[in-house]
C-alpha cells in the first residue's frame, strides 16, 4: 500500500489537471452534440440557430465555437460517430468473410443506421450536404468506401468480381447507389423498408458483379 500511495504522489499535478480539463471538454462537446441534434430532430436544421443550442445545452457562444467552427460541423461529427460505430461491428466480422458479404455488410449497416436515426435527422443531414457540400462526406477516406474498395479489390484478384472497371470505379458505383436508396427514402418521407429494400436492391446488383 505504501508504494501505492508513494507511486500516486509521484504523478504531476499538471498533468492531473490537463487530464481532467480534457474529460471536462469531452463532456462539453458531447452535450452540444446531443443537445443540437435533438433540436434538428424536432425542429429541423434550418430552424436550430446557435444561440438555441447554447441555451439548450447551459454553455456560452464561445465554448461552442470552441469545439465546432459552425452548426455544419456539427453535421461533420455526425460522420465521425458513424463510421466510429461502423468500426465497432465491423471488427466482429468472422475472419474468411468474403467480399461479397463485407460489402452487404457495409451498405445494410448504412440502411440501418438510417432507419435507427429516423427520416427526419437523415433528411437533414443529407440536405445540410447538399447546400455546404463538405469533402468529408464522399472521402475515399471513410471506413465505408475503404471496406467496399478493398472488398472488391480482393474479389476482382481471385477473379469473383468483373473487372471492366477500378475497385475505385466501382466503390463510388456501390456508395452512389446506396446514398441514393438513403435519398429516395428520404424524399418518400420513410415511405418504404429502407433495410429491406436496401438487402434485395444489393444481392442483385452485386450478383450481377459476379465474374461468370
Amino acid at each position: 500500500m505504501a508504494v501505492f500511495c508513494d507511486c500516486l504522489s509521484m504523478i504531476d499535478p499538471e498533468e492531473k489537471n490537463i487530464s481532467t480539463r480534457k474529460q471536462k471538454a469531452g463532456v462539453t462537446r458531447n452535450r452540444i452534440y446531443t443537445t443540437a441534434f435533438d433540436l434538428i430532430r424536432q425542429y429541423g436544421f434550418d430552424n436550430v440557430t446557435v444561440d438555441e443550442i447554447c441555451r439548450q445545452s447551459g454553455v456560452r457562444k464561445g465554448a461552442f465555437y470552441h469545439h465546432f467552427k459552425s452548426k455544419d460541423d456539427i453535421v461533420i461529427e455526425a460522420y465521425n460517430i458513424i463510421d466510429e460505430d461502423f468500426l465497432k461491428e465491423a471488427i466482429h466480422l468472422p475472419d474468411g468473410t468474403g467480399c461479397f458479404e463485407r460489402i452487404l455488410f457495409t451498405v445494410r449497416f448504412q440502411a440501418h443506421r438510417a432507419a435507427s436515426e429516423g427520416v427526419v435527422l437523415v433528411r437533414q443531414i443529407y440536405k445540410s450536404q447538399i447546400d455546404t457540400g463538405t469533402s468529408f462526406f464522399m472521402s475515399p477516406e471513410r471506413p465505408f468506401y475503404r471496406t467496399i474498395c478493398g472488398a472488391i479489390a480482393q474479389g476482382q484478384s481471385a477473379g469473383e468480381f468483373r473487372n471492366e472497371m477500378t475497385p475505385d470505379e466501382q466503390t463510388r458505383l456501390v456508395l452512389s447507389i446506396s446514398r441514393g436508396i438513403i435519398y429516395d427514402w428520404c424524399m418518400e418521407d420513410g415511405g418504404f423498408d429502407i433495410e429491406t429494400f436496401m438487402d434485395r436492391s444489393f444481392e442483385i446488383f452485386l450478383n450481377g458483379l459476379k465474374n461468370k
